[in-house]
């Protein structure tokens, strides 16, 4: 950890830390998850909250059953919020200290309120240090 010595050591910490902050937000924010159904006739990408970005049918797909059909979407989307979940572990565990998969969604919506707080209280700290 770095040694805070004075108030501009804790105003430099701070906006150290708001810009790994930001940059963790921003490519949670460009990063989309990937999945593939197991017999590879539907292809799914979703982003953030587990949203379906886009779908991909082989027009194979359309000779299954219904019920295949629909169990092959269902395990394209469910690969892809996968793979979206454990990449934004991978990003935020470093800087949270946390895998956002294994909280509650409103653990972290407060989580983020805080820092967002946090971020406002040192920003007007270090704009008062500045006047002096």
């Amino acid at each position: 950890m770095t040694e805070i010595r004075n108030l501009t050591d804790l105003a430099e910490y701070a906006q150290d830390q708001i810009e790994r902050i930001t940059r963790m937000q921003q490519e949670m924010a460009d990063y989309v998850g990937e999945g593939t159904s197991p017999e590879r006739l539907v292809k799914a990408r979703t982003g953030p909250g587990g949203q379906l970005v886009d779908l991909h049918l082989d027009p194979d797909v359309l000779r299954l059953h219904p019920q295949e059909a629909a169990a092959e979407i269902a395990a394209a989307i469910t690969a892809a919020q996968r793979d979206y979940a454990d990449r934004t572990n991978a990003i935020m565990e470093p800087v949270l200290a946390a895998r956002p998969s294994e909280h509650n969604s409103d653990d972290i919506d407060a989580g983020i309120r805080r820092l967002d707080a946090l971020t406002e209280n040192l920003e007007r700290l270090m704009s008062r240090h500045e006047m002096r």
